[in-house]
């Protein structure tokens, strides 16, 4: 049984199955001090983007990564000087067969390629499994249409009989709500009230925060004036005590603010996750 892992940046990249012979380690991007083996690598940019000094830093990473001469590099764009075994990824066979559409990341060509080779159109199919790691494809913009062309191989995967496995916290463990059945799901009903009534609340604290600000300021200019007469050492320190109240105020209104902005973040990270 060919068995091949997918690595990925993300945290999860981290328990990936090195130790384990019996798989093979394609990985991307930045390798890591934990990747300590790996048969396939793969860079799909053009080695021409931001600075030179970028260029010229990211060459030598792909240098060091590959020293001892047993990974593949596969690249869109062959070059020389990278080590002795990099090879062009095999870009008009897998277009032929898959398109272009899905293509939205990395990992969906490096995906597709393990698809390819574990259930070839000419030839029987070989028994494997294409397990992920480090893969999680979360939350943001760029991570929807990733995670989308991603998801797809997945079911081309599934339709001919390769068994896809995933992390358990990955974000990609789980299937979205298709449209447009959201509007019946109660998970997302509960979540979008609770979305409403924290988004609610931080206005009002918001609000609060605003006014105590204000009433601060203004509480320190009196006492900066009232303290210039010896009459009014009284009302000066009554106002210094408000003031302490105050500043009391504000600060816890400002902990919880931050604290319902890292709950707004949250969901809108959930909802994001189970639209996507």
């Amino acid at each position: 049984m060919r068995k091949i892992a997918l690595i990925g940046t993300g945290v999860s990249g981290k328990d990936g199955p090195f130790e384990d012979e019996s798989y093979e380690i394609w990985g991307v991007a930045s390798r890591f001090p934990y990747v300590t083996r790996a048969d396939r690598w793969f860079e799909v940019h053009r080695l021409d983007g931001e600075t030179k000094e970028w260029q010229d830093n990211w060459r030598k990473g792909l240098r060091q990564w590959l020293p001892e001469g047993k990974t593949d590099l596969y690249m869109f764009y062959p070059e020389n000087g990278l080590g002795p075994r990099v090879k062009p990824y095999p870009y008009q066979h897998i277009v032929d067969r898959f398109g272009t559409y899905f293509m939205t990341s990395s990992f969906s060509w490096m995906l597709a390629m393990a698809i390819d080779e574990l259930s070839p159109e000419d030839g029987p199919q070989v028994e494997g499994e294409i397990g992920t790691w480090g893969v999680d494809m979360e939350y943001g913009t760029e991570y929807r249409q990733q995670r989308a062309g991603f998801r797809h191989f997945m079911d081309v995967a599934r339709v001919l009989g390769i068994i896809v496995t995933r992390f358990v916290d990955s974000g990609l463990s789980f299937e979205p709500v298709p449209y447009p059945m959201w509007q019946d799901d109660p998970l997302i009903n509960k979540l979008e009230k609770r979305k409403k009534q924290n988004n609610e609340k931080l206005e009002e604290y918001e609000n609060s925060l605003r006014l105590t600000s204000s009433m601060i300021a203004s509480n320190q200019m009196a006492i900066e004036e009232l303290s210039k007469f010896d009459s009014t050492k009284e009302r000066v320190a009554e106002l210094e005590a408000d003031l302490k109240r105050l500043l009391d105020t504000s600060a816890k209104l400002s902990h919880d603010i931050v604290h319902l902005h890292a709950i707004k973040s949250e969901q809108d990270w959930f909802r994001d996750y189970l639209d996507h």
